[in-house]
């Protein structure tokens, strides 16, 4: 159950990164005090919660770039001594991995479940 709100968090997180970054190029995006801030915070919410998954749901989604998101944290705490890491986790990471628990969602229904586990 926990572990379906977590992964469903991290899907919604960043269906928000996408829909805040979509039109922005990278300039436009770091000129942007409002939406830049916005988007580092949604990064640290998808980050710590991926995380946090745990380490068995992690292998049942080999397909998301897992130490990505775990080397993300580092980058946000000094976000302009790494801009390009920032800028392709909210433009190809945080998208990919939507688009990839999307999928998932579909292929394994029971990992997204936030219904408790039935007992016998």
């Amino acid at each position: 159950m926990l572990t379906g709100a977590m992964l469903g968090l991290i899907q919604q997180t960043g269906m928000d990164i996408v829909v805040l970054t979509e039109e922005l190029d990278e300039q436009e995006f770091f000129a942007s005090r409002l939406t830049r801030q916005e988007t580092l915070r949604l990064l640290g919410v998808m980050a710590y919660t991926a995380r946090d998954l745990p380490a068995q749901v992690r292998e049942q989604l080999p397909e998301i770039d897992w130490a990505a998101w775990a080397a993300l944290p580092d980058a946000l705490l000094r976000p302009n001594a790494h801009p390009l890491r920032i800028w392709v986790a909210a433009r190809e990471l945080a998208p990919r991995t939507v688009q990839q628990l999307i999928d998932y969602r579909r292929a394994v229904p029971e990992l997204f479940s936030l219904a408790p586990p039935q007992r016998i």
